[in-house]
């Protein structure tokens, strides 16, 4: 087919050549994938040390006392931690060094005022920077 003076082809990519083409596209994202899971893997699984290994829960907690929450807390990682933190609402309220070995237990007395009915995000904070949050309700126990 003729448009003035060029020449034009109709033609598309071969068959071929367009299978090799998406060949290449799926090996190229499938390689992307794989660099990007490997090092996210890499990262979660090693190098961690004891923040991996610790293990924190709130087993319960008593905060019928407005004033003086008590945390339940109990070490079910495989190595034992040292609590030096605990934040309540984003304020300090507690600090210290309460040492936990691995099974072990431990009670926390904080001091802050919360509002009676209101549930506060509560961070525990240990000595090698790992940070466990739980969720209590001011004037309740669980």
């Amino acid at each position: 087919m003729r448009i003035g003076k060029f020449r034009v082809s109709r033609k598309a990519v071969s068959p071929v050549i367009a299978t090799l083409l998406m060949i290449a596209v799926a090996v190229a994202a499938s390689v992307i994938v794989y660099v990007w899971s490997a090092g996210l893997l890499g990262t979660l699984m090693g190098g961690g040390g004891a923040q991996v290994k610790e293990q924190l829960i709130l087993e319960a907690y008593d905060w019928t006392t407005l004033a003086t929450p008590k945390l339940y807390l109990r070490n079910v990682g495989s190595a034992p931690c040292k609590v030096v933190m605990v934040y309540i609402g984003g304020s300090s309220a507690w600090s210290g060094s309460q040492a936990m070995a691995v099974k072990g237990t431990a009670t926390i007395t904080a001091s802050f005022t919360g509002t009676e009915g209101t549930a506060y995000t509560v961070k525990i904070v240990t000595e090698t920077g790992g940070v466990f949050s739980f969720s209590m309700i001011a004037g309740a126990s669980g």
